[in-house]
């Protein structure tokens, strides 16, 4: 069977377009333009994107930096020839959580080494698993299928081959908080009342006066930007009607609408807004961040790198890529210490293991230092040995003693 012919047939998965994005929301509806519009909306994607990009990956051999692998300069510095590390995970990320899905085409030279990884951008992606290999075929078009293991394929959660688009998965959360914007905005220039004044006269009107008073309001109010002056007879008023207390109650569900985004983005409610927990500290706050949102992220991404970038031979040797998280997890400088003399006192960690933790410059000869109130652990074992000998010693006599006795 011809698999072109094969992804010819099925159903394809439309995802919304990554575009500019304009302010406006006048259909109401759910697109990556309008939600990336929705302000709550555009920052939570912005926090997750910058911060796993912010995060520096390594690529390991037996827990030592391998700088020699072809791939360290690739995942430290520039994946491909436009973007540098920081970019291309930005990039990865942000589409991920607006489309469910990101792909990055794994480039190889003649010799079959990695030269590049490079975005693919598309509107729609089929997966189709034909004797036993999985493929992916963009916008409808014979010519971009690729194997699933020429590409590096960052998935936001699903149940199959491909992320569940939030986007058209929460489409009618999203367009509810769309509207409730449209509509804040109509509160505030006047447009959510269906009556915005009123106009008295002390006297009355014949029909040819009212039809041009009527003629005159229209022209100048009828629209957003009727901002005209509106001149008035001898004793006319025009009284402005204010915010209905239902409609200023509505303004305050928006810090709700903010409760669902934080969900739909699976981030604690606390970065979209300017409240934090300042019982627990910045430390606390930080550790249910990683957990909850960046922890299952970062996993998805070192594990996708180490299956697609590595052999199978290079990970039995344990070759490794691991995405740091210390900058996160170590809080504020005075826990910091606090955290690592606990360690060093244990035994548990070097002073060179701490300078790399902390992105210091390596120490020559660093691991034969030691803080003046310890000793270090091969003297303690020389030690040891002698006082034991030196027990052995001295029971061994006394025993010649007493059998000489």
């Amino acid at each position: 069977m011809n698999i072109k012919r094969l992804f010819g047939i099925g159903k394809e998965l439309h995802v919304p377009e990554l575009i500019s994005i304009e302010h406006s929301f006048e259909e109401g509806s759910a697109t990556v333009k309008n939600a990336l519009g929705i302000a709550s909306f555009w920052k939570g994607v912005n926090i997750i994107a910058n911060t796993v990009a912010s995060l520096p990956v390594r690529l390991y051999k037996d827990k030592s930096v391998d700088k020699e692998h072809e791939l360290y300069y690739l995942l430290k510095h520039k994946p491909n020839s436009f973007q540098n590390i920081y970019e291309f995970i930005n990039t990865m990320i942000l589409i991920m959580l607006t489309k469910g899905n990101s792909f990055a085409f794994i480039k190889r030279d003649e010799g079959g080494n990695i030269i590049s990884l490079d975005i693919i951008n598309y509107s729609t992606v089929e997966a189709v698993l034909f004797d036993s290999v999985l493929y992916f075929k963009f916008d409808g078009d014979k010519d971009k299928v690729f194997r699933n293991d020429e590409l590096i394929h960052f998935k936001n959660v699903g149940s199959g081959f491909l992320g569940e688009d939030i986007i058209t998965n929460f489409k009618k959360n999203l367009e509810i908080n769309i509207n409730s914007t449209n509509y804040t905005n109509q509160v505030y220039t006047g447009e959510a009342s269906s009556v915005r004044g009123t106009i008295t006269y002390d006297k009355a009107l014949n029909d040819t006066q009212r039809k041009r008073l009527r003629e005159e309001l229209a022209t100048n109010f009828a629209n957003r930007s009727g901002k005209r002056i509106l001149f008035l007879e001898d004793g006319m008023k025009l009284n402005q009607i204010s915010l209905d207390p239902t409609q200023t109650k509505f303004l305050e569900s928006r810090t709700f609408e903010r409760e669902e985004i934080a969900n739909m983005l699976n981030i604690p409610v606390f970065m979209l807004t300017a409240e934090r927990n300042t019982a627990t500290g910045i430390e606390s706050d930080n550790i249910t961040f990683y957990q909850t949102t960046l922890l299952p992220i970062v996993t998805k991404i070192e594990k996708e790198f180490e299956t697609k970038l590595l052999t199978k031979q290079e990970i039995l040797e344990d070759n490794y890529i691991k995405i740091s998280v210390n900058a996160i997890l170590r809080g504020d400088s005075k826990s910091r210490a606090e955290f690592y003399k606990a360690l060093f006192y244990l035994g548990a960690i070097s002073p060179e293991e701490i300078r790399e933790l902390e992105d210091m410059k390596e120490e020559i000869n660093g691991d034969t230092y030691i803080q003046a109130n310890l000793i270090p652990k091969n003297i303690i074992n020389r030690f040891w040995d002698s006082k034991a000998r030196e027990t052995y010693s001295k029971a061994e006599m006394n025993e010649k003693e007493l059998e000489e006795e």
